[in-house]
């Protein structure tokens, strides 16, 4: 899931806030939270967690000067000169649409995988401090 891994990343932080928003609105303290990332929004509701890609928008993209080389469908910034893969099959409107206990699954094993990355991170030895 690309979200994890570009907005979520390495940071346990991010991951119980975003379990807390999740039992805010299961025990209904609130009806809806949504969370901005680098990449993605998430929108958690009663029934499901909603993942979008932040795109820009169409006028958007029609108005900066980029250059697409549409055998390979990669586009090119000509002020940056940086080339990204470009989302063609993702609009605005798709969605990503996670049931919540799924969703809740997926952070706690996310979460896991953080902290066991730290327990095993050699330079976090105190011989190194």
């Amino acid at each position: 899931m690309t979200f994890l891994e570009v907005d979520v990343q390495g940071s346990d932080h991010i991951c119980r806030d975003l379990m807390d928003d999740l039992t805010a609105v299961e025990d209904e303290s609130d009806d809806s939270r949504e969370f901005i990332g680098n990449a993605h929004t998430v929108t958690i509701t009663p029934t499901e967690a909603i993942i979008v890609l932040n795109t820009p928008d169409v006028a958007t993209n029609a108005s900066t000067d980029t250059s697409t080389d549409t055998s390979t469908d990669v586009t090119q910034d000509s002020v940056t000169g940086a080339k990204t893969e470009a989302a063609s099959n993702l609009t605005i409107d798709s969605a990503y649409h996670v049931p919540l206990k799924h969703f809740r699954e997926i952070l706690e094993d996310w979460e896991a995988f953080i902290l066991d990355d730290q327990l095993d991170d050699p330079m976090a030895d105190e011989d190194y401090v």
